[in-house]
């Protein structure tokens, strides 16, 4: 009887494994928990998406569904409990030395529904986070995901690695952060603090502070109302600010790359010149400054 060659025995071995991790697989966790207003649900999990929406019912309703390969599924944990404070959701892969060598993450998505009247804390490795029509405490980070956030009254702390932030409709100071994506902010009733170290920031009708910054992107800031101030910077793109004629601002907007124009009437101070402009607008209000080291600088009226 002939022997297989030991390659061809070693060949034969790693698809016999790779044929065994690669059966499709799935399973999916549900729990219901009754609970009351004011309370804060978190989310800790090693991958997957998050969404998580308010409704006028007084439940924590979660479903969470993984689909990979057999032994991904396997290896991946979810469990869910009740306390005092809310309700806390984890995800875990089980990490033996086979499943670390094989073994990959799985794809999982949680779903998860709270009294509209909730705040909720999340974190999550890889994945991206939705967040829809909560009243409360909004905080969180993903290392490898989008963040999506519309009609939250509350104060908002979220950071991403590595994806774009979107968010709307929202009442209350913002702080979000992506360190390689852009950032695009609608309808904001608070103060705004945004960074990105490689894309646009776009922000639109906002009633608060602002404070935008990017390492290499474009600036756009459109403020209705009122001028609560606002602070611009990039290093490799334009800026553009929008604000009503009518407001009252002290303005400092510079540019070593390009020309600063301001559609509003100023008063100058120091010496003229294309790439900066000091001075004030209706007799001086909060400080609207902009600088940009590769670009223009264009601050115009929005009527």
């Amino acid at each position: 009887m002939k022997r297989l060659p030991l390659y061809a025995t070693l060949m034969v071995l790693l698809i016999s494994i790779a044929t065994v991790l690669a059966v499709s697989a799935e399973k999916k966790f549900e729990k219901k928990f009754s609970v009351a207003a004011g309370g804060t649900l978190t989310v800790t999990t090693d991958c997957g998406n998050v969404d998580i929406a308010g409704t006028s019912g007084m439940e924590v309703s979660i479903v969470a569904e993984v689909h990979g390969r057999q032994r991904d599924v396997d290896g991946f944990d979810i469990s869910a409990s009740q306390d005092g404070s809310g309700v806390e959701v984890k995800g875990k892969g089980q990490g033996s030395s086979w499943f670390r060598w094989f073994g990959d993450s799985p794809d999982v998505r949680f779903t998860i529904l709270v009294p509209r009247e909730y705040s909720a804390r999340v974190n999550t490795s890889g994945g991206n986070i939705v967040i829809a029509n909560l009243k409360g405490r909004i905080e969180g980070e993903t290392s490898g995901g989008d963040l999506n956030i519309r009609e939250i009254e509350g104060t908002i702390t979220l950071e991403t690695s590595g994806g774009n932030i979107h968010a709307e409709k929202l009442t209350g100071d913002l702080h979000m952060e992506t360190s390689g994506g852009n950032i695009q902010l609608l309808a904001i009733e608070g103060n705004v603090e945004v960074g990105t170290s490689g894309g646009n920031i776009k922000i639109s009708d906002v009633n608060g502070k602002v404070r935008a910054e990017t390492s290499g992107g474009d600036v756009v800031v459109r403020a209705k109302n009122s001028n609560r101030g606002i602070y611009a910077e990039t290093s490799g793109g334009d800026i553009d600010i929008f604000v009503p004629r009518d407001i009252a601002a002290t303005i400092d907007a510079s540019t070593t790359g390009g020309e600063v124009v301001c559609d509003l009437p100023v008063t100058m101070s120091g010496r003229l010149d294309e790439s900066r402009i000091r001075g004030t607008v209706n007799g001086g209000g909060n400080a609207i400054r902009a600088h940009t080291s590769g670009g223009d600088v264009r601050i115009k009226a929005a009527d």
